[in-house]
């Protein structure tokens, strides 16, 4: 019989049992969820494309393959500015429908359509990490820029939009990813990281052997594709890097002493079958790492089914979730911030109804799962999709 105490600025009180709460001014207004229901901490996804939302689904036999006949194409379109922002004011308000209240967003090269996606989610309350997609080689004209162009355009968008919406829009730098980029794209990068500190940077990173050997390739200077972007001055606190399933243990050292954190996609890993993430090599390494759905490489926005495909490996339930919520945070540098129920964090949280399931109708609720905490992460880890989000919070106001 729990209870959580948000103040008038969103911020956390107390979390605690209902009965040892005390100090509630008299004009709190108290909000009674039905027994079964559950508070969590927002879920985090750590790489997700917005622009890919209508292809989700569609397989190709590998990654280089699928975006050239399928991704590149779709990408295109938000050349216009009400196709771009017919699909923003899908993808933000899912991303609220299915619980998650903290993403980091890749967009498309376009400057509008980058500008659209910032006031879509300002309007709708979503806490976002994004930026332009950067890209200058390897894919079709209509969707490469000049390096000089794209700095310029993007350390504009990053001085309109960093910062804004108090704070719960943040501005990345994105390189699409080495393949996309020349050594002065990449360098320019770096030296605009190096400008703006506390702006993220957010790319991909060794998601599939073909890829890896093309980027080296490309770079026959870099004795690894993490050396790549360590050169250019990519690698440090706000650098996510979304897959790294294939990294050696001297990449991941390379990482943790950068302050980088990894995003972990196991659903578009086994959808575009690129292969295992090396779980155990990243904890042993002390690697930061958090969740991601990919979409559309991942087929569903829900982060309990991203929670459910990690847990293929086996993993214990608490840990999912933690993958989701705390070690998000924390790969993010938000752990101050969001990630759990501490008092004095920013009050982002979820209403979950475990026992709401499409096709399941409403059973009796049962007291063994509603008393422990095991029975339910498992659950919502087995059985969970946006079905079972009852309510979306971010900074204390309800916006799903």
């Amino acid at each position: 019989d729990g209870a959580l105490w948000v103040d008038a600025d969103g911020r956390i009180q107390a979390c605690r049992h209902w009965q040892g709460l005390s100090g509630l001014p008299d004009d709190v207004e108290v909000i009674e969820l039905p027994v079964g229901h559950v508070i969590l901490p927002g879920l985090v996804d750590m790489h997700v494309h917005l622009p890919q939302m209508a292809i989700t689904g569609c397989q190709a036999p590998d990654l280089l393959t699928w975006l050239d006949q399928i991704v590149f194409a779709e990408e295109a379109k938000f050349a216009d500015g009400a196709y771009a922002r017919r699909i923003s004011e899908w993808f933000f308000r899912e991303l609220l429908r299915n619980g998650t209240t903290t993403a980091a967003v890749f967009l498309t090269v376009h400057p509008e359509a980058c500008n659209i996606a910032f006031e879509v989610a300002e309007r709708c309350g979503n806490r976002v990490i994004m930026g332009q997609n950067l890209m200058e080689l390897n894919a079709p004209e209509a969707l490469l820029r000049p390096a000089t162009q794209l700095l310029a355009e993007t350390e504009a968008l990053c001085k309109r939009w960093h910062g804004r919406g108090e704070g719960r829009l943040r501005y990345a730098w994105m390189p699409r990813f080495a393949l996309s980029c020349s050594e002065a794209l990449l360098n320019g990068i770096g030296e605009l990281r190096h400008k703006y500190p506390d702006v993220y940077l957010h790319t991909h990173l060794s998601e599939q052997p073909s890829e890896i050997e093309a980027v080296l390739q490309q770079f026959p200077n870099a004795r690894s594709y993490t050396e790549v972007y360590e050169r250019s001055g990519l690698l440090a606190a706000r650098t996510i890097l979304a897959h790294g399933i294939y990294l050696s243990d001297e990449e991941l050292d390379t990482l943790r002493e950068a302050g980088c954190g990894l995003a972990h996609c196991p659903s578009s890993n086994f959808f575009l079958k690129s292969g295992r993430f090396r779980l155990t090599n990243v904890l042993r390494k002390a690697v930061p790492f958090g969740l991601g759905s990919d979409v559309g490489a991942g087929p569903a926005l829900s982060m309990l089914t991203v929670m459910r495909d990690m847990q293929f490996r086996q993993d214990p339930v608490s840990a999912l979730l933690y993958s989701a919520t705390m070690g998000a945070a924390k790969a993010l540098h938000l752990e101050k911030q969001i990630g759990s129920l501490a008092p004095g964090k920013e009050a982002d949280f979820i209403i979950v109804n475990p026992f709401a399931r499409r096709g399941f109708g409403v059973p009796p609720v049962s007291e063994a799962l509603t008393i422990d905490p095991t029975n339910l992460l498992s659950r919502l880890v087995y059985l969970g999709d946006e079905q079972m989000i009852a309510a979306t919070y971010i900074r204390g106001r309800r916006v799903h």
